[in-house]
């Protein structure tokens, strides 16, 4: 191997060990499989359904006639998802639109303060949106339980929301689209993390009125892709909501350069499995907003014959059990390959270039914090380092942080910081 592989390689083994990225499908949907998708015929999968709570079913009716952003069900959510700080965790679903334009269903969490220290009507929202975990219903934070195989990476945003609620803020954690709900989820697509982000902040504030008229979007990893484009201009504000600022957690930007390195590894094992892994949702997020693309990959040759079997995977296991040898994770990238892999090798690093958050067009009203670990090599320190001089370039107003820590930690890390910058939005 040369030198720029070795570095390659060394970045995508402690990426995939920093666990953080995007998601996916929908194990457990209610609508039927596309004629497109390849059928798994033989014995069972060697790998059972990622483990998932229950959750109750859809009650509410006539929801596709309700403008994006209303709640239409609250449930009690489980003891087990409750953080110190909060007098009600509820397991919630609102209306929201799908990437194609369809009216659609979305779920996530809703934590009240058990102590609001502000006037009703006052109190301060946070969408917080989470790192990867994978395409799969059950990888829906939502939808955690104990013996879930991506419990750390759900529950990666819980010290933030300790923090904030102790503050008398409320925290709502969407699952985002086709986490949880019907549809497959448009991993790492802006416009569908915008929406759900927007979508729960209008249904939240819709529904409490004690909830203020501001709001500020946050997230980690994926989540931290979220809340830049929260923040673009290209995206509408949230209904009756001002959004008052972004923070941004070791936001994933560049991936195309790491895919490009990866792709000639004819080699698998601990680190590069979880790479495959993520590769494979990177393709089936893309293939959720376009047909072109996913026909090329499903029936025109762009992937091979093992990764033709293995594409139902995507849909009912975590980003963890993915990378099994029994899954994506035993394949060596050299392997994914079918006689058009080039050509959809080279889709999927324009897609992952034209979608970055470095050529987002953002507001120059609303306040952007950024904050990276140094030793983070998912969205590592130099790629962080030029997505804040580009945004500082182009005139936003952006706080940037390092912390001694990889990609993960880092939101533990800088839990503190952040709430005191967030509530300084409000005041």
């Amino acid at each position: 191997m040369n030198k720029q592989l070795i570095i390659g390689l060394f970045l995508l083994l402690a990426a995939c060990g920093g666990g953080g990225g995007g998601g996916g499908g929908a194990a457990g949907n209610d609508t039927p499989p596309s004629p497109s998708e390849p059928d798994r015929e033989g014995p069972p999968p060697l790998i059972p359904d990622t483990p998932q709570a229950e959750v109750p079913p859809v009650s509410a009716k006539g929801w596709q006639f309700y403008e994006p952003g209303t709640l239409v069900e609250t449930h009690e959510a489980d003891d087990f998802l409750h953080l110190d700080g909060a007098a009600r965790t509820l397991f919630v679903r609102y209306t929201t639109v799908d990437v194609l334009g369809n009216p659609a269903l979305a779920s996530g969490l809703v934590m009240l303060p058990e102590q609001p220290q502000f006037a009703e009507g006052e109190w301060p929202l946070v969408i917080y949106g989470h790192m990867t975990t994978g395409a799969a219903d059950a990888c829906a934070p939502s939808h955690a339980s104990a013996d879930s195989t991506e419990l750390q990476k759900m529950q990666q945003g819980d010290e933030i929301a300790r923090k904030l609620l102790s503050r008398g803020v409320v925290v709502a954690r969407p699952d985002y689209e086709g986490l949880g709900e019907s549809g497959p989820h448009p991993y790492l697509r802006g416009d569908s993390l915008a929406q759900a982000m927007r979508d729960m902040s209008s249904a939240v504030a819709g529904h409490w009125d004690e909830v203020g008229d501001y709001w500020v979007a946050a997230g980690h990893s994926e989540g931290g892709v979220a809340a830049l484009n929260s923040g673009s201009r290209l995206h509408p504000e949230a209904r009756d909501l001002t959004l008052a600022g972004v923070v941004s957690v070791t936001p994933v930007t560049q991936l195309e350069n790491l895919v490009l390195i990866a792709e000639a590894l004819p080699i698998t094992g601990l680190g590069i499995n979880e790479a495959v892994a993520l590769a494979a949702l990177v393709a089936h997020g893309i293939a959720t907003v376009d047909p072109d693309f996913k026909r090329l990959l499903l029936e025109e040759g762009g992937l091979s014959e093992r990764a033709l079997a293995l594409w139902p995977d995507l849909e009912r296991l975590c980003l963890g059990d993915l990378s099994r040898p029994e899954s994506w994770g035993g394949l060596p990238p050299t392997e994914l390959k079918g006689p058009r892999g080039d050509e959809a090798a080279a889709e999927i690093r324009r897609a992952l270039a034209a979608d970055d958050v470095r050529h987002l067009p953002m507001r120059f009203d609303v306040p952007i914090r950024i904050d990276v670990g140094i030793f983070d090599l998912v969205a590592h320190l130099p790629y962080a380092e030029q997505l804040v001089a580009t945004y500082r370039d182009n005139g936003y107003d952006v706080d940037y942080y390092r912390w001694p820590a990889a990609h993960s930690p880092t939101a533990d890390m800088a839990a503190g910081s952040i709430a005191d910058w967030i509530l300084e939005r409000f005041y």
